[in-house]
């Protein structure tokens, strides 16, 4: 038992060093100051199992700051970066889906091949590299997976005095901006790829949800469903803010998790493997509804841990396995933990269900609210799953916003019952007009009637003048 125990610390000792270890470096800590610690430390710590670890995680700490360093190196070193300011030709393919937004289309390119205009004469050279293009809205054709050559001034990614523009696109490897450039179309998408079929699912969902749905609560519908946040309304999103629920159109862990707790409230007839099983099968068809992209497999990893916490894994099981996904992407991109604010929702999100479920549960038993909030349709496991990850979140969003939602907890009191079955409405609404359009449009009034409960909610709530205070 012992020894299990300590195995547990060790691993935790060592990612949270490792994920300091980046953190730290982000600020420009150097490598060599920390071995010089290390050194000191090793010395005066001696050779006791307990000082070893300590001395275990600072090596993690070490490998973080090296990771860190490397990871901007290459960053850095990007051949597009010596064409910054320049009129150049690029040719590549389109990599990500296109992010198709009320007034403009934002387009991911890897670039393949760039011509330079050198007084008058065209030099054609091979290179790597990922740009984002903006584009006007219309047209809106374009897919993933196209081939196209977009003409324009190459531009570093502005900086702004509370947010680095630069350091948000840094998290996908884009290093430049184009705007509004000459686009010629060289190629269509690959009709073999699976991810171009999944983009057209996607597209034509969104299509479907805008026929069944007047505006703003088709766009509502589509975030809640694909994290799309195309036609959200600025005074809608600014609302969600100010009342602390922005998080419920963001493809997150929490997010995912909250489906998933559903999910497996609907199977809660089969043994509890085949719910865990079933809800992971929602997970698969949920990432491939909206477009599996790298935050949301991220946020999908974060979902089934969240799943296996709340349907009552081992505490120190499931923070150990935590630890070593978040020790693993970031591993994988440094970027994410100090950049992607996606990621640390969903990494505090699960940390809230692991660790906080229980006290959330008792303290609303303490107050006599447990026994009033409904158990059909799983409302009850919703909404503590709500409080649960948001006892985490809320710091995470102070820390990135300086801004914090004094009315966020009674908000998501008051909408967390009804996210998963505005949810549930428009799936079923959108799966049953593919066959029944009658049936489906009749459905929708259902959805149409929480996704309204939810945006009249919060209007009220963030035109209380001390909904938010900036700290």
């Amino acid at each position: 038992m012992e020894n299990g125990f300590y195995q547990h610390r060790t691993v935790v000792m060592g990612v949270l060093g490792f994920l300091t270890g980046i953190w730290i470096a982000a600020y420009g800590i150097s490598l060599g100051s920390f071995l010089f610690v290390v050194l000191l430390s090793g010395m005066w710590w001696g050779l006791k199992r307990e000082k070893l670890l300590v001395l275990w995680a600072l090596v993690f700490f070490g490998i973080g700051i090296l990771r860190y360093q490397i990871a901007m190196q290459r960053f850095e070193q990007s051949p597009l970066m010596n064409f910054l300011n320049e009129n150049v030709t690029l040719e590549g393919v389109i990599f990500d889906y296109p992010d198709i937004r009320s007034d403009q289309v934002k387009l991911t390119l890897t670039v393949e091949q760039m011509q330079m205009d050198l007084e008058g004469k065209q030099t054609g050279t091979p290179i790597f590299g990922q740009v984002l293009i903006s584009l006007p809205r219309y047209p809106d054709d374009f897919t993933y997976g196209m081939r196209i050559r977009v003409s324009g001034m190459l531009e570093e990614p502005p900086e702004f005095e509370d947010f680095s523009y630069k350091n948000y696109l840094r998290r996908y490897g884009t290093v430049a901006v184009l705007y509004r450039p000459f686009i010629d179309v060289l190629e269509s998408a690959s009709r073999w790829n699976i991810r171009f079929w999944i983009g057209q699912f996607k597209a034509a969902a969104e299509n479907r949800l805008n026929r069944l749905f007047p505006e703003p609560y088709a766009s509502f519908a589509a975030g809640l469903l694909l994290g799309s946040r195309r036609g959200i309304p600025a005074d809608l999103t600014e609302d969600f803010m100010q009342c602390g629920i922005t998080h419920i159109i963001a493809i997150s862990g929490y997010n995912i998790t909250l489906m998933i707790v559903f999910a497996s409230g609907l199977l809660r007839f089969l043994p509890k493997k085949a719910q865990i099983l079933g809800s992971i099968v929602f997970i698969v068809a949920f990432v491939a509804l909206v477009g599996a992209s790298a935050a949301v497999l991220r946020a999908a990893v974060m979902g089934i841990l969240g799943l296996v916490a709340a349907l009552g894994g081992r505490k120190a099981e499931v923070t150990r396995l935590l630890a070593l996904t978040a020790a693993g992407m970031v591993l994988w991109n440094p970027f994410i933990l100090v950049d992607d604010l996606g990621f640390r929702l969903s990494f505090s999100a699960t940390a809230g269900l692991v660790y906080m479920s229980g006290y959330v549960e008792n303290f609303f038993k303490w107050i006599r609210v447990y026994d009033w909030i409904p158990e059909f349709f799983s409302i009850r496991e919703a909404f503590l799953t709500t409080m649960s990850a948001q006892t985490f979140s809320v710091p995470v969003i102070l820390m990135s916003f300086g801004r914090v939602s004094l009315i966020a907890p009674l908000a998501n009191v008051m909408v967390a019952p009804f996210i998963p079955l505005a949810m549930l409405f428009s799936f079923v609404a959108l799966v049953v007009s593919c066959v029944w359009p009658w049936l489906g449009l009749l459905v929708a009034y259902g959805a149409w009637f929480f996704l309204k409960f939810i945006i009249w909610i919060s209007g009220i709530l963030a035109a209380v003048p001390w909904a938010s205070v900036e700290v």
